[in-house]
């Protein structure tokens, strides 16, 4: 080779790393100026009553999408910069009741709060936590079951970290139930993995931006529907009365609450792993359900498995939300499941409170 062809390799060689560190500059400048740090801007978000109809609520909020990627993962992050305010539009500790299966349930519930170290009941609220394990050696897996009834759809929430929807909000599952005042919750969807798919919290649309990925819609009414990411209308939702709406999935159970083996996520998402789903029974009546994994005392649960888990509670719908480092479970203030590394912080979460009108 001669010196001129190799001062030519050479400078060609410097080049390239030059434009592969600026490259990686721009990607880190992209990421924390677009995903971690949020700015304001204004826009509208519909809030959906108990009664279906739907009202233009204009809050303070910031909108400068980026490009998305799927709800389904565990254990990377993509998000969007919107910020508003959960505390302009959401309900909280003090609501309007919109529903009442007091007499319905009437067994489940007592006249004053009677409370164990697994179980709570009040005249709204009946919590029951079950510490199941099976198999043994490597096939172990260690889950927890909230059965849970409320007297109210009200008392069925979620939150939002640091009370704000939008990047960079998040927050451990126990600090978002203690702001909350919430006796048992878990992690939800983590909505700002991508800024795509629907966000419905409260009777409030956040985002209504869909993928391909399941849908899970609980209702003003007490029901609780999954949808394939083809097959959801935002505009029927909100017609339908819209109350809360998550886009993780994939859903777990098929039209008859018959298990099912092809889910609609990724191989990976499929292996066994930390898992949170929630389940339905009929209005007023649901589960939440974390698994542990990762871990030499459990393993954690396929799609296959918690599926069939669902089948066997008697659930008629179920719904996969985020797992992994994500997965946790609070009760009375208390961790109660085993999160891989003590978990992680969350955007999001789901809980059961008492609702005062």
């Amino acid at each position: 080779m001669s010196q001129t062809t190799s001062k030519t390799v050479k400078a060609a060689g410097k080049k390239i790393a030059i434009d592969i560190i600026v490259g990686l500059l721009c990607v880190g400048v992209f990421y924390v100026t677009h995903y971690l740090i949020p700015s304001k801007a204004s826009g509208d978000y519909t809030i959906i009553s108990s009664a279906a109809t739907t009202t233009a609520a204009s809050t303070s909020t910031t909108n400068t999408n980026t490009q998305s990627t799927s709800a389904n993962t565990s254990d990377t992050s993509n998000s969007e910069t919107t910020e508003v305010s959960t505390t302009d539009v959401a309900t909280s500790t003090t609501a309007s009741k919109v529903t009442d299966w007091s007499e319905k349930f009437a067994d489940k519930f007592t006249d004053t709060v009677v409370q164990t170290d697994s179980s709570y009941t009040s005249p709204d609220v009946s919590i029951t936590i079950e510490n199941v394990t099976t198999e043994s050696g490597s096939s172990q897996i260690s889950y927890y079951v909230a059965d849970i009834y409320v007297a109210d759809i009200t008392c069925f929430q979620t939150a939002l970290a640091k009370d704000t929807y939008g990047t960079g909000y998040k927050d451990t599952i126990s600090n978002m139930a203690s702001d909350n005042n919430a006796i048992l919750a878990t992690n939800g969807d983590y909505y700002s993995y991508s800024n795509e798919g629907i966000v419905i919290r409260n009777g409030v649309v956040y985002r209504s931006a869909q993928t391909d990925a399941d849908v899970c819609v609980l209702y003003y009414d007490g029901t609780m529907k999954t949808f394939s990411g083809s097959e959801f209308d935002i505009d029927e939702a909100i017609n339908d009365g819209a109350y809360q709406a998550w886009t993780f999935g994939p859903m777990l159970l098929d039209d008859s609450g018959n298990a099912i083996t092809s889910f609609n996520a990724s191989k990976r998402l499929q292996s066994k792993n930390p898992r949170t789903a929630i389940g339905y029974y009929e209005p007023g009546h649901y589960c939440l359900v974390t698994v542990d994994g990762r871990d030499d005392d459990s393993a954690g649960m396929t799609l296959t498995n918690l599926s069939n888990l669902f089948e066997e509670l008697g659930c008629t719908s179920a719904y996969n939300l985020d797992g992994g480092k994500s997965s946790v479970m609070t009760y009375d203030g208390t961790v109660v499941n085993n999160p891989v590394n003590g978990g992680r912080q969350s955007s999001d979460c789901i809980l059961i409170k008492e609702v005062t009108e």
